[in-house]
């Protein structure tokens, strides 16, 4: 795109022109004042073409005359570079040309699996944190934090909260994402059990007491 600007050679003014009709005068209500005595009420009309092709400056029977490189104009085209004379106020038409860039949407983030899916020598599905142990549990409601792993687990794997007082038991969840984990069908906790200090591995577990 194209932007054209009349700034002062003989006066401390500077415009910015806008597509269309730019009336030029000393009265407040033109989009270009100049509080000069030499400019009449309603000078001149700038008119920037569409797209920005040209420009085109016309004067309005002024009392002292609009000039384009002190030649007197009634309507001409006025080029880049070129001095407007309004009154004795001399202006130089000035363009630039920039670009108006729409920012793209940030890429979504896709999700890294954490760990794959194995399997033992003897067939059975390995874990996904640490293969060497066969997984005996998966995430029942999704496992897919920021960072994706497939959801199966050894216990020992686990974060864990034992619950004590009104209701026993032990409820597990994924280390990553804090999704529930259930046992997988058919499978039971004693291949986990039989490691030493399962237990031990719960390092997370919260003990919650109810007070009577």
């Amino acid at each position: 795109m194209v932007r054209y600007t009349l700034r002062g050679l003989t006066h401390p003014l500077e415009h910015e022109l806008h597509s269309g009709l730019n009336t030029v005068g000393r009265n407040p209500t033109n989009e270009f004042r100049i509080s000069d005595a030499s400019v009449s009420s309603f000078h001149a009309e700038v008119t920037v073409l569409e797209g920005g092709a040209g420009v085109t400056v016309r004067d309005l029977q002024s009392t002292n005359g609009t000039f384009i490189d002190s030649s007197p104009v009634e309507e001409a085209v006025i080029r880049p570079g070129q001095t407007l004379q309004i009154g004795a106020v001399e202006l130089r038409l000035e363009m630039e040309q920039f670009e108006i860039k729409v920012p793209l949407p940030a890429a979504p983030k896709v999700a890294q699996a954490a760990g794959s899916v194995q399997a033992l020598p003897d067939g059975t599905l390995a874990c996904s944190r640490n293969p060497s142990l066969p997984a005996t549990h998966h995430a029942t409601h999704g496992c897919a934090a920021v960072v994706k792993c497939p959801g199966v687990f050894n216990i020992a794997s686990l974060r864990a909260m034992k619950l004590s007082g009104g209701t026993a038991g032990l409820l597990l969840f994924c280390p990553d994402c804090n999704a529930k984990c259930e046992p997988l069908p058919g499978v039971t906790d004693s291949a986990a059990v039989k490691k030493k200090g399962l237990f031990s591995r719960l390092t997370q577990t919260i003990q919650i007491g109810w007070k009577k």
